[in-house]
């Protein structure tokens, strides 16, 4: 190794000596690094469905919601509205929500929600219904990647449509997998079941390989350097015994081979195998940047909810309908699913906290109402806190609605991601109003 002073210190230097790759460069870093913020993993978490809501029957009044019930569609998250952080707009009356996809509407495409998926996480839109801009999942998932996470990102879909929520660059779909069987295979195994400690596995360890080159390495340095290298250990180490001593860390029972998930029939099946795969991602520590698209725009053109007491209309014509029982029971039932997933995170502890208090788990709709298709007043929902970043237990009012991109741009800053803006036009965050 060089003993030039500027390159004897720096970190690619000693992988070099080591004979250690790029790949081992955060694991050196004297900046601020997963090991090192705060002893736990943060996730950000997006599940996304199609046609709106009803309004008088999803957004709760502004303040606390500890002290009242949930309205009826987020009555399944009752139990974790401690957890929950509602947003609402100024409006009494139907559209009450609180965020716009703005980027659309400066387009004129006010009733453009069968378009507006790209726009959800992106903050941007092109008139060929596609993003210009990445994802906060893809934001998010390259800064992690850049500190070390070897695969950070997962995207998963239930109902293929013509779009996706998801986007690596201008035009640039992130591709999901829909199929439980083929997603569970490439993150688990083919067993049925296995024990799936894959992150313990994948990490055990790192320190392993180079500790004691490490330590030869160490010795020379001042007491400065030392004392920073020793801490990064230590937090690894640290990482290590909780990744071990973590008991949700396995797979969940793989659906046999040769489903046909076209099928509506088989359609909660595979939202249920989904939502299971997803936690046992979490729990594992297997990727921390993950989106659900449950309905994707036009993928609900042929489904149906034989299961629900609704007509056997398609779910597109049944969010036309002027009557709005069969919508309320339609989007309850897929709250239900948001809760299925809240109560597997909730109850794996991490620590003093647990997986959903270090998650940032955010729903949206691609409009406001299935009747209109508005991109204003959309309904985001977020639950988990990310560590501390978000109030929890409240519905919070803005006095008018708000571009979509400072949400994101908050999102980004609850996952240590520091960005002034998200998307196109819309600078500026929400955080001196969402913020703890």
């Amino acid at each position: 190794m060089t003993t030039d002073k500027t390159r004897r210190f720096s970190r690619r230097a000693l992988l070099n000596g080591l004979g250690l790759g790029l790949g081992m460069l955060p694991v050196l870093s004297f900046e601020k690094t997963p090991a090192q913020a705060a002893g736990v993993a943060k996730r950000f978490i997006s599940i996304t469905w199609t046609n709106g809501v009803v309004a008088q029957d999803f957004y709760p009044p502004a303040g606390p919601l500890l002290t009242g019930t949930l309205p009826p569609i987020l009555a399944p998250l009752d139990k974790w509205k401690s957890k929950i952080l509602a947003m609402r707009g100024p409006g009494a009356g139907t559209a009450t929500g609180g965020i716009d996809s703005q980027v659309m509407l400066d387009l004129g495409l006010v009733f453009g929600g069968h378009q507006s998926y790209p726009s959800l996480l992106t903050g941007s839109f092109m008139g060929s219904n596609a993003a210009v801009t990445p994802s906060i999942d893809t934001l998010i998932a390259d800064q992690l990647k850049a500190q070390g996470l070897a695969t950070p990102q997962l995207n998963v879909g239930c109902r293929p449509g013509t779009s996706t929520t998801s986007w690596r660059a201008n035009g640039v779909k992130n591709r999901d997998e829909a199929d439980p069987y083929i997603l569970f295979t490439r993150l688990f195994g083919a067993s049925v079941p296995i024990p799936a400690d894959k992150s313990a596995i994948r990490r055990k360890s790192v320190m392993d390989f180079c500790i004691d080159d490490l330590t030869r390495f160490a010795a020379p340095l001042g007491l400065e350097d030392r004392v920073k290298i020793d801490g990064h250990l230590e937090a690894i180490r640290t990482l290590e015994k909780q990744l071990a001593a973590a008991p949700g860390c396995v797979a969940p029972v793989n659906t046999p081979a040769g489903v046909d998930f076209k099928l509506n029939a088989n359609y909660p099946t595979q939202v249920k195998m989904m939502i299971d795969i997803i936690a046992a991602v979490v729990k594992c520590d297997i990727a921390r940047a993950i989106t659900l698209d449950l309905v994707d725009d036009g993928g609900g053109n042929s489904l149906t909810f034989p299961w629900l007491p609704v007509p056997l209309s398609d779910y597109h014509a049944l969010s036309h309908s002027p009557d709005p029982g069969p919508r309320t029971t339609i989007n309850t039932w897929f709250y239900s699913q948001v809760a299925d997933l809240v109560g597997q995170l909730a109850a794996n502890p991490e620590g003093a906290s647990t997986s959903l208090d270090n998650s940032v788990v955010l729903v949206c709709n691609d409009m406001n109402e299935g009747t209109d298709s508005r991109v204003s007043s959309l309904p985001y929902l977020i639950i988990g806190s990310g560590s501390g970043f978000f109030k929890q237990g409240t519905c919070v009012q803005f006095p008018a609605n708000v571009p979509n991109n400072r949400l994101l741009t908050s999102i980004c800053h609850a996952m240590d991601l520091p960005v002034a803006s998200v998307g196109m036009t819309y600078s500026g965050d929400l955080d001196a109003t969402l913020k703890a």
